[in-house]
């Protein structure tokens, strides 16, 4: 089958051809062992073949084959002419670049020579000198300028706090001013009002009230009770009225005296029951009247001690409070009393310090200058040897850049050199790209195909082999066929004759040896082991091709490695795929009898091939080590040039920053002595106001005596709590148990009552039977006197609730302008401690402002004295300013005058040679980029033209095997017809190949139906081959293997 390109990514490919004896190609062709066809049968195909030379159609064919021949050699000069103009193009890439590095070094030769003289050497150290100096002027103005800031930050700071106090100040006076006013408006309040009268008022309106409430409830009682009479006189009535009935039974009569008198004998036992009763209630209610008053007495006595408590503690809170802000105060001032010195220890030892490191920069910069004029000399001698490195350098890049080609010349390889760069000698050119990194012609590559040349040994010798010599033509060639392969081009080009070949596609960390040796050496004994292949273990590799050339064309890889027919081979690899298992291995074979090669080809052993090519490839590699490694010297002498020149600088730099140090901490040390001054003072002054605030404290409140105070209050508060919980106590129970006896009394006068209205109840029933009409008549005038009383007593209870409501009233006013005057003294009480601490509070914010305002007057004081010394500062960097521009000047002028020296000249000469030189291989480069875009597009031309020629070929060879096979049946029919059969002469084998093919061969398809080989003329040209005894069996294929690292 035909080899076509995958769309899988992640396969292997392995394609093989065979090159042999033309004894065993026959087999590949067709079968030697058919022996049916008559001589007359191979006098109809030569006569078919004579007659199909002389046809129109086989002039078509001739013509159109010319056609692609020159359409091919066209394409072969464009491609030929594509890669000279590439190389040309690279070539002059690599010119431009050297120029550029030429231009650069004689650019710093110019430098280095204007450097060197001596008038210039001393005003570049002019220049560089007054620049320190600049340098140290400007860091003493950044230094001043910090200062000045600071002490402007401070002023601000000290303005802004001098506002504050101020404000706090006016805050607190304003404060102040309105407590005072506050207490004398609550004085007035209490003055203007006799608290005591009040107080009076109400509690004879509260006395008032109680009897109104009591008179209002009795009178209550009263109604109720004479309401209940006048029911009852209305129900004794009614009652009458219906007894008065039976007065003339004497049965009812005596019946109802009988009642009477049981009725007095109840009254008598629930009048002593009464009595009794009475008397423990009225011995209850004078307890609980004595309990209450005791209670009451308590109760007042608890207020008093919770007044006196409170009083006694917000006195001790304000002694503590006017003593805590007093120690408070001090405490601040001691701690920045204690910072200040601090701050001073720290400056005075900075400044010692200073001076020390003054001294060690010293020390630094007469080192730095001295190690900077050994550097200078260093480097000069670094150059020298980097120029020189660079010559060899450039002579081995050329050979680094002509990759397989340079080392083929080196070694007198001339043909191997042409396969790589002749286009009549190699097609397929323009897929290599003479040492290119990815290219099989690269050094890198190179050894890594003398790898494969030895891996591919270790196989044969395990096999019992020779091992392959190199052939460096084989080499050359596989180079050619890989860079084809890799370029997407999927199947054997057959360009090279009488060579077997292998090919490979995978990553670029494979064995293709996996694919051809391992995997088909196994697929070969697989095909033992079946037993379909008889003799096959004991058979030779042209045996094998012969017999069973379907299993060849299987195993054609492994069959190609171990053929004892092979002597030499060439290997190559490209990394030119486009996907990573799409670079291609190549390995050509050359035979010992078979190779058209021999007398243009050089071999070699391989160990010492290799010997050969390391020696090469590390004289070029090495040379440019020695060069790179030259420049990192020469770099690394400039390195440490720029870096003393740094040092030096940096030390000038130091010197100057040290000097300036020492002056800031001279100014420091100053500034944190009197920051020192002023803190002990402020110490002392808040020491001061401490010693006052704790005299004014003790003046006013005794701080023992407060708390001995609040002390005694708090225990009189429990003791008065306590007692008055505990009469409390008593006096619930006394009242519990009044209620009691008043309720044990109201039964006992309702059991009374109840006794006296049945004994009054059962004589009325008695004086009623037996003088019913004057009992009658008293019935009436009872109910009409209790009616009477009822209405009275009524009205009485209304009047007795209006007056109750009168004296709430009159109470509730009392009681109101009595708590506002509470309110008042209580106003007043907090009106005048607010007063206190006001007052105090202004004494402190007074001092607070003083202490801010000197504080102030101290921070103008040193900002105008910063401003001066930046002002100072300012005036010295301009003067440096001024001193560098002379020294520039002087420098400029020093390098205008040493332009007229001979070393300066030559140099300058040599930096305009070498730009001109740039300049002309700039537009080389340009215009051997127009010429490879020029032969790029006769490429594509030629190739277009190509495609035509191959399709009209194609086309005409179709017509042409038509044509052929139509006559050659025709007249093998006739000649069937005429023989009838009956007298058969074997063919010669080759005659027979070629009859059997041409009745196999696919006119639709041009191709060989038993080995699916791409080809046209392949059938007609096989006699002459069979008659030389030499042809070239290669079928493709295409194999999947799995990589050894997927992608």
């Amino acid at each position: 089958m035909s080899a076509k390109k995958g769309k899988g990514k992640g396969l292997a490919v392995a394609v093989a051809t065979v090159a042999a004896a033309g004894t065993i190609v026959a087999p590949a062709l067709a079968n030697e062992t058919a022996t049916t066809t008559n001589e007359q049968g191979a006098q109809t195909v030569a006569k078919t073949t004579q007659t199909t030379q002389r046809s129109t159609a086989q002039s078509e064919v001739d013509k159109a084959t010319q056609g692609v021949s020159d359409a091919q050699s066209a394409l072969d000069a464009a491609t030929s002419n594509r890669q000279q103009a590439q190389r040309n193009a690279e070539q002059a890439q690599q010119n431009v670049q050297q120029a550029q590095a030429d231009v650069q070094h004689k650019q710093q030769d110019v430098e280095q020579a204007l450097a060197n003289d001596p008038a210039t050497n001393q005003a570049q150290q002019n220049v560089q000198d007054a620049q320190n100096q600049l340098s140290a002027a400007q860091k003493n103005l950044e230094v001043e300028q910090q200062k000045a800031a600071q002490h402007a930050e401070t002023l601000k700071q000290a303005q802004q706090a001098e506002q504050a106090a101020q404000d706090a100040a006016n805050a607190a006076q304003n404060a102040k001013d309105q407590a005072q006013q506050t207490r004398d408006q609550a004085k007035a309040k209490v003055d203007a009002t006799d608290k005591a009268k009040l107080d009076q008022t109400t509690s004879e309106k509260a006395g008032a009230l109680d009897k109104a409430t009591k008179a209002a409830d009795e009178a209550r009682t009263a109604a109720t009770d004479a309401q209940a009479k006048a029911d009852e006189a209305k129900a004794a009535l009614d009652e009458a009225t219906a007894i008065a009935g039976d007065a003339g039974d004497p049965v009812k009569v005596k019946a109802a005296q009988d009642a009477a008198v049981k009725a007095g004998q109840a009254v008598e036992a629930a009048q002593q029951a009464a009595g009794k009763a009475g008397d423990a209630a009225d011995k209850a209610k004078n307890e609980a009247d004595s309990k209450a008053k005791t209670a009451e007495t308590a109760k007042n006595d608890l207020d008093k001690a919770r007044t006196a408590r409170d009083k006694a503690q917000k006195k001790a809170d304000q002694s503590a409070e006017a003593l805590q802000k007093a120690q408070s105060g001090k405490a601040t001032a001691d701690k920045a009393k204690a910072d200040a010195k601090t701050a001073d220890d720290k400056a005075q030892a900075k400044l010692k310090d200073a001076d020390s490191k003054l001294a060690d920069a010293q020390a630094k910069a007469d080192r730095a200058d001295a190690a900077q004029q050994a550097a200078q000399t260093a480097y000069e001698q670094a150059k020298a040897a980097a120029d020189a490195a660079k010559k060899a350098a450039d002579e081995a890049a050329e050979k680094e850049a002509q990759g397989a080609a340079g080392w083929f010349q080196a070694d007198n390889a001339e043909y191997a050199y042409k396969v790589l760069t002749d286009s009549s000698v190699s097609h397929y050119l323009e897929y290599t790209h003479i040492g290119a990194k990815d290219d099989a012609t690269s050094l890198d590559n190179l050894l890594k195909a003398l790898d494969m040349i030895d891996e591919c040994n270790r196989l044969r010798e395990g096999e019992g082999l020779e091992p392959l010599k190199v052939s460096e033509t084989a080499l050359a060639m596989a180079m050619v066929q890989a860079n084809f392969a890799a370029n997407g081009n999927y199947f054997h080009n057959r360009q090279y004759d009488n060579a077997g070949e292998n090919l490979d596609w995978n990553g670029e960390d494979a064995n293709p040896y996996d694919d051809w040796y391992t995997e088909e050496k196994a697929a070969y004994q697989d095909a033992i082991k079946s037993g379909q292949y008889p003799g096959l273990e004991n058979m030779s590799v042209n045996e094998v091709i012969k017999t069973y050339p379907e299993l060849a064309n299987k195993v054609g890889h492994y069959l190609n490695v171990i053929n004892p027919d092979y002597v030499s081979t060439g290997t190559a690899y490209s990394g030119y795929g486009e996907g990573y298992y799409e670079n291609a291995y190549s390995q050509e074979f050359m035979s010992k009898n078979w190779n058209v090669y021999a007398d243009k080809d050089t071999t070699y052993d391989a160990a010492d091939y290799r010997k050969m090519v390391e020696q090469y490839v590390s004289s070029i590699r090495n040379a440019q080590s020695n060069y790179e490694n030259a420049v990192k010297a020469m770099n690394d002498a400039k390195n440490a040039l720029d870096k003393a020149n740094t040092a030096k600088t940096d030390a000038a730099n130091t010197l100057a920053t040290a000097k300036a140090a020492k002056a800031t901490a001279q100014t420091d040390a100053a500034r944190t002595a009197d920051l020192l001054e002023q803190a002990v003072a402020d110490a002392d002054a808040k020491a001061k106001a401490y010693e006052t605030a704790k005299a004014e404290a003790d003046k006013d409140a005794n701080t023992l005596k407060d708390a001995n105070a609040l002390k005694d209050a708090n225990a009189t508060l429990e003791a008065s709590s306590k007692a008055y919980q505990t009469a409390q106590s008593a006096s619930d129970q006394a009242a519990q148990a009044l209620k009691q006896a008043e309720q044990a009394r109201a039964d006992a006068q309702t059991a009374y009552d109840q006794a006296v209205a049945a004994k009054d109840k059962a004589d009325q029933r008695v004086n009623i039977l037996t003088n019913a009409k004057a009992e009658l008549d008293k019935a009436q005038a009872a109910y009409d006197t209790a009616k009477t009383q009822a209405d009275q007593k009524a009205q009485a209870a209304k009047d007795a609730k209006d007056a109750q409501a009168k004296a709430q009233s009159e109470y509730d006013t009392a009681r109101t302008a009595s708590d506002q005057a509470e309110a008042q003294v209580k106003a007043l009480e907090q009106a005048e401690n607010d007063l206190r601490i006001r007052t105090a509070a202004l004494a402190t914010a007074q001092a607070d402002l003083t202490a801010k305002t000197d504080a102030l007057k101290t921070a103008k004081a040193r900002q105008a004295k910063a401003d001066e010394q930046v002002k100072t500062a300012q005036e010295a960097v301009a003067d440096a300013k001024a001193k560098v521009g002379e020294a520039q000047k002087a420098l400029d002028k020093a390098k205008a005058d040493a332009k007229d020296t001979e070393a300066v000249k030559a140099a300058q000469a040599a930096l305009d040679k070498a730009q001109a030189d740039l300049a002309a291989k700039q537009d080389a480069l340009k215009a051997a980029q127009d010429a490879q875009a020029k032969a790029d597009q006769n490429v594509k031309t030629a190739k277009a033209a190509l495609d035509k020629a191959q399709t009209a070929l194609k086309a005409a060879q179709a017509r042409l095997d038509a044509e052929n096979k139509a006559k050659a049946d025709a007249a093998a029919k006739k000649n069937e017809q005429q023989l009838g059969g009956s007298q058969q002469t074997a063919l010669k084998p080759t005659e027979q190949a070629t009859l059997n093919a041409a009745k196999t061969f696919d006119a639709g398809t041009g191709n060989l139906a038993s080995t699916g080989t791409e080809t046209t003329a392949l059938i007609f040209t096989s006699i002459t081959l069979a008659t030389l005894g030499l042809a070239a069996w290669g079928p493709s294929r295409r194999k999947a293997a799995k990589p050894r690292h997927a992608a």
